[in-house]
């Protein structure tokens, strides 16, 4: 079994010289303020986007409340089973 050697890439710490004037280059501003708008105010959603979105829903319990619902439940069960 062969172990091939690892590929070798050289990178160039040098600019491109055929490409360096790229980098002088301004975009139109009204290109500009067209991303920066749309980056700035988030899409309204859609009503089927809003209806589907997670919710979420935080209940606090005392364990002291926890134990007068269980006792509740348990006496409530009893009278059902019982009739």
């Amino acid at each position: 079994m062969s172990h091939a050697s690892p590929a070798i890439i050289e990178v160039a710490e040098e600019p491109v010289y055929g490409l360096a004037h790229l980098r002088d280059v301004n975009p139109p501003a009204a290109l500009v303020a067209r991303v920066m708008t749309r980056v700035s105010d988030p899409a309204t959603p859609t009503l089927i986007q809003w209806l589907t979105r997670p919710m979420k829903l935080e209940l606090r319990v005392s364990p002291l409340a926890m134990l007068a619902m269980g006792t509740l439940l348990a006496v409530g069960l009893a009278f059902f089973v019982a009739r």
